[in-house]
């Protein structure tokens, strides 16, 4: 995918790259090392399953072709993984679907990697990026919000049998 070819053009020390179906093992793992994030929104532990299907899966009325499913490494080691649906839901925003760093990752670190990806979004011509916290997640809400990130609507999402409270940040970049 071009994107992480660009993106690892403006990082220093870390290496990004399209995550597969060749990576489930790595995918499944970096996800179940992260209980915390799926109590928001599940009653269980992610299972494989679920875990592997987020390489694939597509929000309704987006193609295939509109998702980028990164790694960001660092030593080989896998250290945020990068869930993105450029041109969605309108062309020139683009939703981030999951941002989870590894709990060995420094704050400052991912948000270094938050701004050189922004910054590649904004030279593709990305005016926005949008995403959602989980309402109970402080941890996150607190990370966008440090970026500067603006809460603009606070809604349901209903995964199964349960539902979730979220808000869904923004961020515009300048022109």
């Amino acid at each position: 995918m071009k994107l992480a070819e660009v993106w690892n053009q403006k990082l220093n020390g870390a290496t990004v790259r399209p995550l597969t179906h060749d990576d489930d093992d790595m995918i499944y793992a970096f996800q179940a090392a992260h209980p915390d994030y799926f109590d928001h929104f599940q009653d269980h532990p992610v299972t494989r399953q679920e875990a592997i299907q987020d390489v694939t899966d597509i929000p309704l009325n987006a193609l295939p072709e509109q998702k980028a499913y990164l790694g960001v490494f660092q030593d080989e080691q896998l250290v945020v993984l990068v869930d993105l649906i450029i041109d969605y839901p309108l062309p020139s925003l683009v939703w981030l679907g999951m941002w989870l760093p590894a709990k060995t990752l420094t704050t400052a670190e991912s948000a270094a990697y938050y701004h050189s990806l922004k910054a590649v979004l904004r030279e593709a011509g990305a005016v926005q990026l949008q995403l959602s916290v989980f309402m109970g997640d402080r941890q996150m809400k607190q990370f966008w919000e440090d970026l500067q990130l603006t809460a603009v609507q606070t809604t349901s999402v209903v995964k199964g049998d349960r539902t979730a409270n979220i808000t869904i940040y923004q961020d515009k970049f300048p022109r």
